[in-house]
């Protein structure tokens, strides 16, 4: 038991200071100057990119506004539309009824000018003949 327990502790350490890795700088990657050329262009690209999206948001965030602002306007259009059209047709109406009105009194003024006619007619008769009868009698 006394071996095992030795070999095992042995084992253990061995591992223990196996796992220790040297400390070296990790700020520098050699890479070809191609490569890292190809790279840099990359993060440029990745940033303007990133910039453009983020304008590109905000764009949309202000379009969305817009559109909306431009819907409540088209809806007050509409119900302007609607009014001004029930407007029409009761301005439509109200000519309907004063055309109705000016047939019917044209039709009074028709029946009073004959009956004035009439008048007058008989008016005359009987003042000429009233006058007939005083002169010649």
């Amino acid at each position: 038991m006394k071996k095992t327990l030795t070999i095992l502790s042995f084992v253990i350490s061995f591992i223990g200071y196996s796992q220790t890795t040297p400390k070296s700088d990790t700020t520098e990657i050699c890479f070809p100057y191609q490569v890292g050329q190809q790279i840099l262009l990359d993060l440029n690209d990745c940033d303007e990119t990133k910039k453009l999206f983020e304008i590109s948001k905000k764009e949309v965030k202000l379009l969305n506004q817009k559109t909306g602002e431009q819907d409540g306007i088209i809806k007050d259009l509409k119900q302007t539309i609607v009014i001004t059209d029930s407007i029409v047709t009761l301005k439509e109406e109200k000519f309907k009824i004063v055309d109705e009105e000016n047939k019917s009194l044209r039709d009074d003024i028709a029946k009073l000018k004959t009956k004035n006619t009439i008048f007058n007619i008989v008016g005359g008769a009987i003042i000429g003949g009233l006058t007939y009868l005083i002169i010649f009698k």
